[in-house]
């Protein structure tokens, strides 16, 4: 079996970051089995480069599993803008490398971030394979209650998104029981939904090992360590943390040991030191393999999150980690995780945001060390028992074997629970033999195509939402009602489809009730708006809706099909294009026959190679403020015919 996972925050042992991939792949490989990772070319934590290597992807051993490093735009710790500029580049390139894999049995998502999911969805259609999307936090949900995600527009299309990946997924995995209640809620079958809750391999922990080595190099010997192990990011609430540590500053022989990476890091280095905290230590993030003797020279740990209802369903990767360390855990999350630490006895638990209340659970554990390592000892047997990585393995292993077999035949049982048939039988065994299907083809005409349409429609609506609502809000201002621009249009095949443009020009009359020549109409809105393409936005709406493609022959008027030569008519061969062939090959400079002929060119030498050129010559004249062909707009002149056709205006 060979299972591809696509997994930006993928982290080695060598690595800072959870390793919970890392394990559940090397356990299929003692199996027997083959596992490739796409993983992102930056740190998640700490945004910094996992190597000096150039280029597009880079090819890694990590203890025999393959690792495609794919290239991230570095922009992961800016703001909310740029970190999801950062996730779409990721989405782009990760399919790009995923397409370099050979035969897969198995294709696994996971989300967050949910781009990625989208990468493995797109790969796993183009390879018609079983598609396992793995849910390890709840998005949209978490980020609204974040107040991350707040605009009610893309509130709308996230949730969307959300429901558009479930209902295609294959099967659905959940690391935590409260995240199986939420997909049950949504009305999704419990037989499509497998838990295989975070855990650990309590082998990489010795909880007898004291961390001398640790504690001296970090001049904490005689000191009552409290260790925080993890990411220092918004959701993380280390300011109460650092609260907790000032009330505790008259107590020396207490100390707190931040050992992590993070946005936020900066900002709670800089507010420690302005409260003069001596009791606080930032260590920076630590690779996997030097977790073990961190916590061994703790003698309890925190584990902490904002007070936010969603954070109730979550399983945090570091309370298993402590647990079976055989530390103590002071835990100020509510929810499934509190059931965990209660029922094991292994720690305590503080009510969210409660900077006092952390600091006197701290003090009563630095003054009875026996209740501390008898809920360590506890803590280490109970994870032991419920929550052991190998278990675990077992039915991650289990799972994708059942996917695996259920899709051999040519068939996959899943994509939103509808039986895939192949293509033609020529087709099929071609693209066996090179270990899935050809970016090019019939495959990617009558399928490929529209999935590099929605990889690239549905993070560009969500991401431009902002933008539109703007550009709606001037429109309706400074033109009247309506926003949009509609008009029957000849779609594919010649079927007729209502295009969505901004509207660029008002609706003046002269006094005869007749409406005034376009230039009269025409405001510097409208004109800013076509010069820079960006009354084309609302076409993304009719890419979703599968009325449109990102790339192919710009959709024409519906009086021009009776006009075609048989030849000039095959551009609806496709589906009509935001952009196209012919549209980065001259514009409105060229005659009508040779933007037809263009037209055609392109129909027949369909690919995701020229698809992806036209989209690079696009953005390229975009930018030199070239802008794209307005064809069919009232400002164009008729096409006549082919004996009688004008040339464009410029």
């Amino acid at each position: 079996m060979r299972v591809l996972l696509i997994h930006q925050a993928f982290a080695s042992p060598d690595e800072p970051g959870g390793t919970r991939h890392y394990e559940l792949a090397r356990y299929c490989m003692e199996r027997g089995h083959r596992f490739t990772i796409v993983a992102g070319s930056l740190s998640y934590l700490s945004g910094e480069p996992f190597s000096k290597e150039k280029g597009l992807v880079s090819d890694q051993d990590v203890d025999g599993i393959r690792v495609l490093r794919a290239y991230i735009y570095p922009s992961l710790h800016r703001s909310f803008f740029w970190r999801v500029v950062s996730f779409i580049s990721f989405m782009f390139t990760s399919i790009w490398a995923a397409l370099q894999v050979g035969r897969v049995d198995v294709v696994m998502g996971t989300s967050p971030p949910i781009f990625q999911a989208v990468s493995a969805w797109v790969i796993s259609a183009i390879r018609r394979r079983p598609f396992l999307l793995e849910i390890r936090d709840l998005w949209p949900e978490f980020a609204i209650d974040m107040g991350v995600l707040k605009n009610p527009v893309l509130i709308a299309l996230s949730r969307w998104l959300e429901r558009f990946l479930y209902a295609r997924a294959t099967h659905l995995l959940v690391n935590s029981p409260a995240y199986r209640d939420y997909l049950l809620g949504k009305g999704l079958p419990a037989t499509k939904i497998t838990l295989v809750p975070n855990g650990v391999d309590p082998e990489m922990f010795d909880p007898a090992a004291r961390g001398e080595e640790v504690r001296r190099s970090l001049g904490l010997d005689e000191k009552f360590v409290v260790a925080y192990a993890g990411a220092l990011g918004q959701a993380n609430d280390i300011a109460t943390l650092l609260e907790a540590a000032d009330r505790l500053r008259h107590e020396p022989g207490i100390h707190f040991l931040l050992v992590g990476d993070g946005k936020e890091r900066t900002n709670l280095e800089g507010l420690a030191k302005q409260k003069e905290l001596p009791n606080v230590t930032f260590t920076g993030s630590m690779p996997k393999s030097h977790m073990p003797n961190i916590l061994a020279a703790s003698d309890a740990c925190v584990a902490i999150l904002k007070d936010i209802p969603m954070f109730r369903t979550t399983y945090p990767n570091k309370v298993f980690d402590y647990m079976a360390a055989g530390r103590p855990t002071i835990l100020l999350i509510d929810g499934v995780i509190r059931q965990v630490v209660e029922s094991a006895g292994g720690g305590v638990f503080v009510p969210p945001g409660d900077g006092a209340a952390l600091a006197e659970s701290v003090r009563e554990l630095s003054r009875d060390s026996l209740r501390a390592e008898r809920m360590g000892v506890a803590a280490r047997e109970y994870i032991t028992r419920r929550f052991n990585r190998r278990d675990q393995a077992e039915q991650f292993v289990n799972l994708l074997q059942r996917l695996a077999y259920s899709n051999r035949g040519g068939r996959t049982s899943g994509h939103g629970g509808r039986s895939k048939v192949g293509l033609s039988s020529k087709v099929s065994s071609e693209n066996s033999r090179n270990g899935g299907h050809k970016v090019g083809g019939p495959f990617y005409k009558y399928m490929g195509k529209r999935l590099l349409d929605l990889s690239i429609a549905i993070p560009s609506t969500i991401l431009l939402a902002p933008l539109m609502l703007l550009l709606a809000v001037l429109v309706r201002l400074r033109l009247g009602a309506p926003v949009l621009f509609r008009q029957q249009r000849p779609g594919l095949r010649g079927k007729p489809f209502t295009i969505l443009k901004f509207r660029t020009m008002t609706d003046a009359h002269d006094p005869m009730g007749r409406l005034l020549s376009d230039a009269a109409r025409m405001t510097p809105l409208g004109a800013f708006l076509r010069r820079t393409s960006l009354d084309e936005l609302p076409e993304l709406i009719n890419v979703l809706r599968g009325e449109m493609s990102i790339v192919g022959p710009r959709p024409l008027l519906m009086q021009y099909l009776e006009l075609y030569t048989p030849r000039q008519m095959r551009r609806h061969e496709v589906r009509p294009g935001i952009t196209g062939w012919a549209q980065v090959n001259g514009r409105n400079a060229i005659s009508w026959e040779e933007k037809f002929t263009l037209d055609v060119r392109y129909v027949d030498r369909l690919s995701l190679t020229l698809d992806l050129r036209i989209l690079a010559l696009t953005a390229w004249k975009i930018a030199r403020r070239e802008g794209i062909s307005q064809e069919g707009h009232a400002t164009m002149p008729q096409f006549l015919g082919a004996t009688q056709s004008v040339k464009p205006r410029v």
